[in-house]
């Protein structure tokens, strides 16, 4: 099995016992998932070596367990699982829930920057992240055919979500297309990714009204 399916469960596992200990959370695994076979936790391992990364986790139970395999959810990890945050540690659940809110209609273009976003994002390269998810929010203008000419109040409730999306380009690009280099950290370049896929699901709304309109 994909390591991305383990994902959810353990999130979940996390969110119920923040101290715990590596082969426990394959233990609780193993059991839950239909098909699980041997091999499946070495992908077990690597879902949470990914976390630990991330700093999600951090090697230690307490202070008679300070190492691995014994893990425990860091102060960062705890915000990212009580404020939902943690999705964006879940490139392939992020990709499909952009997808589902726009009912099909972004593009693999839109998709594919995004996910590289993500990445950069867990590697710690924040610049970079920001950079490609400004890309991907002038992708997603272009496709609505709203690059060419500045977001206008139409009395439309999502229509600001337009210039949302161009500030977000011009971050990292001028209006004469020229490369800047913005100013990024984790915690506003995670904020961006968050609330990425509701911008996508009311450009795409407003595009729709538009064109009932016109």
């Amino acid at each position: 099995m994909d390591k991305t399916l383990f994902r959810p469960l353990l999130f979940e596992i996390l969110r119920r016992t923040p101290q715990t200990h590596i082969h426990a959370i394959e233990t609780e695994i193993r059991q839950k998932v239909d098909g699980y076979e041997r091999g499946d936790a070495l992908h077990v391992q690597e879902a949470v070596w990914d976390l630990l990364l991330q700093g999600i986790l951090a090697p230690g139970k307490n202070s008679l367990n300070l190492h691995l395999p014994f893990v425990h959810v860091t102060e960062y990890g705890q915000t990212c699982l009580d404020e939902g945050a943690i999705v964006a540690y879940d490139p392939d659940g992020y990709i499909a829930r952009t997808r589902a809110l726009t009912n099909g209609a972004v593009s693999e273009a839109v998709l594919e920057t995004l996910r590289d976003a993500l990445l950069a994002f867990h590697r710690g390269v924040y610049r970079a992240s920001l950079v490609l998810l400004s890309r991907a929010a002038g992708e997603l203008l272009r496709e609505i055919r709203q690059v060419d000419r500045p977001p206008t109040s139409t009395g439309n409730a999502t229509e600001p979500v337009l210039s949302e999306l161009a500030s977000l380009v011009e971050l990292a690009h001028s209006t004469s297309g020229a490369i800047r280099v913005p100013i990024a950290d984790r915690d506003s370049v995670l904020g961006r990714l968050l609330v990425f896929p509701d911008q996508c699901r009311a450009a795409y709304s407003v595009a729709a009204d538009r064109s009932r309109r016109a």
